[in-house]
């Protein structure tokens, strides 16, 4: 199946199809912190997925090779929640860890934040034209340790701790030529600098606590970089923290 833009269906068409109370949703996907009983559904965002007003809208949902935009609406016809398509554009792919997936029967929706939860969805191709998903399961999305140290890594720790200080002599051909921690300068090694040091950690806790002593200046050439009161040590804590438990996972 190949998705394509839904044709003659666009939002002044759907504003005036027949609607269900948000809240219909919010208790068949146990969304307990919704909108109010009978009223019309504020917007809620997640990185990848939103609900509101009955649309539900995916910023990237790959099918093989490529990723689309969509836009989902809401049915219930007394039994189903069915999820029609309003419109699907081809988007670049970015492989974000919370975008959603279509296996050729389901689609598999990993996050949609409503009323600051995260939940998950898996709605099943029930017709192919007009392209139509059923609500098959859902429940409460847990974000992987991995998945959390990379975004508290991406916020906290890359740009203020790495690219500031670890970079100015952990690097190839720079001063700590001997140590195994290597890093990588420039906007976009965000990742790559997290896999370093994943590899280094290697799910040890004598790995992360040797990190954490060297930055405090134990035993460390570069001396203090961090007092063990800052918030930045706290935060470069505990992703080396998620780092072990992501490998225990």
């Amino acid at each position: 199946m190949r998705l394509t833009e839904s044709k003659g269906i666009g939002r002044m068409d759907y504003a005036n199809r027949s609607r269900y109370s948000s809240s219909r949703l919010v208790r068949v996907l146990a969304l307990l912190a919704a909108a109010t009983l009978g009223g019309t559904a504020a917007p809620v965002f997640a990185q990848q997925a939103t609900f509101a007003d009955n649309v539900l809208s995916i910023m990237e949902a790959s099918v093989g090779e490529t990723a689309y935009a969509l836009e989902l609406q809401l049915g219930f016809d007394g039994t189903n929640y069915d999820f029609s398509v309003l419109a699907a554009v081809e988007t670049p792919v970015t492989g974000a860890t919370d975008s959603s997936t279509f296996d050729g029967q389901v689609l598999h929706v990993p996050r949609v934040d409503v009323g600051g939860i995260d939940h998950y969805l898996n709605l099943a191709l029930v017709n192919g034209d007009p392209i139509t998903f059923r609500l098959a399961s859902f429940g409460t999305s847990v974000e992987s340790a991995l998945t959390q140290a990379t975004s508290l890594y991406n916020e906290a720790v890359e740009s203020q701790i790495v690219q500031m200080r670890c970079i100015v002599c952990h690097v190839k051909g720079g001063v700590a030529t001997g140590s195994a921690l290597h890093f990588v300068r420039g906007e976009s090694a965000a990742q790559t600098n997290l896999g370093v040091f994943s590899a280094f950690v290697n799910g040890k806790d004598l790995q992360r606590s040797d990190v954490l002593s060297k930055v405090r200046g134990i035993g460390h050439d570069g001396g203090l970089q961090l007092t063990q009161s800052s918030t930045d040590y706290a935060k470069l804590a505990e992703v080396l923290q998620l780092l072990v438990d992501a490998a225990a996972e």
